[in-house]
């Protein structure tokens, strides 16, 4: 086995001995398998894939609430065609649960053709929306039919989702309007408000009821010729719970945001601090070591950045050249290494006059050879420590101009998480406080398992804090 390898191994058994470091490092490997594994672990796409309706609640409500008003998402599953005229030639294709695709050519019979769907709705709440489709495209007309579609509650009244249409012309016909419970003229076709005090999809689908039948019947006249298409005849009921975590605004599932959002901010914590921490480490070795007038420029240049507060400045700069994830990162980099400079500055102050310096430099060794193989290992645990606590500022960073809305719009962070909640007008008051807890708690558990890893490292490294314990 590597030597490095080795001492790695050792480092960990050592590290995990303190209960704060195994804690922060059981967070910290749940939020990296979250960022690795995310494919596998959902198969949505975390602002693309719309999964059910607006301000779902998470499936396990139900448990804690009782099931009584809620739902879930449901389509027709079957499907069957009945046929009356023996001169009628049925043919149906491309099927599939939701959508059928179905030719039918007269053979000088009249005769009348019904395709259903049925379901049983087994829930006690109404669903939150409907939207449905029953296209026909015909082609070769030459006698009109009519056609009709309707949603029946089984021993009930029928209701017209699409009035009796005369087809009289060669091409395709969709309903009009279109069969979907959030737009107002639907709700007035079924003679409801358009404003939406009475909703569609509770007015059609009524909880616990019997069977539904959702129709489209036509006749066929007699010496019809011609093909008649009926293509993704479907219906889909969203309901009010959805997954492990709910739904937002759009219907996007959070579960799905949230296991894509660690990964990125996974990426900003672990690069920003990266770039910071190399920045401080430079400059304060070069100031620690060289001393005299390159020690002063250098520490003028970092007071000056000291006194000017970093999230002002990063707001500023953010909002001038543009949101971008990329750009925040470099920010958040380029201007949070003064603090570890000056740290880095003290303890080479204190290491440049230890005699094995003093006989690194009388042997004839060069400044770059003393700083590399002599001073950086004798500071390495406290760099270990600084990038430890620092992944948290960074991260906190990120999600704090992601909230004030200067994020890239275009990627999915908890910060981005929480300022759509914000744009939504949701707080912990409204029903939809699954959409604001997890990315905040999220923030604060990775945020704190590498605080907890500092502490322990800090503890490790420092012979003062292990003679206290």
């Amino acid at each position: 086995m590597p030597f490095w390898l080795v001492r790695l191994k050792n480092f960990l058994a050592i590290l995990l001995k303190n209960k704060l470091a195994a804690t922060g490092f059981f967070f910290l490997v749940f939020f990296i398998f979250l960022a690795i594994a995310a494919p596998l672990l959902t198969p949505y796409n975390p602002s693309g894939s719309v999964v059910s309706g607006k301000f779902d609640a998470p499936d396990w409500v139900t448990v804690v609430n009782g099931p009584s008003g809620y739902s879930k998402n449901i389509a027709f599953p079957g499907l069957s065609i009945n046929q009356s005229g023996s001169g009628l030639n049925v043919v149906a294709s491309g099927q599939t649960p939701t959508s059928v695709n179905l030719h039918i050519v007269s053979g000088g019979q009249a005769g009348t053709v019904q395709l259903l769907e049925s379901l049983t709705y087994p829930y006690l709440g109404s669903p939150r929306s409907i939207s449905g489709l029953a296209n026909l495209v015909v082609s070769g007309l030459n006698n009109p039919f009519t056609v009709n579609v309707y949603l029946e509650r089984v021993g009930e009244a029928k209701i017209n989702l699409w009035y009796p249409t005369v087809i009289n012309a060669t091409r395709t016909y969709a309903p009009n309007p279109a069969i979907d419970s959030a737009l107002g003229a639907f709700n007035t076709q079924l003679g409801l408000p358009s404003s939406g005090v009475i909703d569609a999809a509770s007015y059609l689908f009524a909880p616990r009821a019997a069977n539904y039948n959702y129709v489209m019947q036509f006749a066929v006249p007699s010496s019809f010729s011609g093909t008649i298409k009926v293509t993704q005849f479907s219906m889909t009921l969203l309901g009010t719970t959805w997954g492990i975590l709910g739904t937002d605004s759009g219907g996007h599932d959070i579960f799905t945001q949230i296991v894509y959002g660690a990964r990125l901010s996974l990426i900003v914590g672990l690069v920003a601090t990266g770039i910071s921490i190399g920045f401080g480490l430079i400059i304060g070795l070069m100031a620690g070591y060289l001393g005299k007038i390159v020690d002063e420029v250098l520490m003028r240049f970092t007071d000056m950045l000291l006194v000017i507060p970093n999230l002002p400045l990063l707001i500023v700069l953010v909002a001038t050249i543009g949101p971008s994830l990329l750009y925040i990162i470099l920010f958040l980099g380029f201007f949070g290494w003064q603090g570890f400079a000056r740290v880095v500055r003290s303890q080479v102050l204190s290491l440049r006059e230890r005699p094995f310096i003093e006989a690194a430099k009388a042997s004839g060794a060069g400044t770059g050879y003393i700083l590399v193989r002599h001073v950086f290992p004798n500071i390495v645990s406290l760099t270990y420590v600084s990038l430890a606590l620092s992944v948290p500022a960074a991260i906190v960073g990120e999600a704090a101009l992601s909230f004030l809305g200067l994020g890239d719009p275009t990627t999915i962070t908890w910060g981005q998480m929480l300022q759509r909640a914000d744009q939504a007008g949701i707080n912990t008051a409204n029903l939809a406080w699954w959409w604001i807890i997890p990315p905040g708690v999220a923030i604060a558990l990775i945020s704190l398992s590498f605080i907890l890893l500092g502490y322990a490292m800090d503890e490790m490294f420092n012979p003062r804090l292990r003679r206290r314990r």
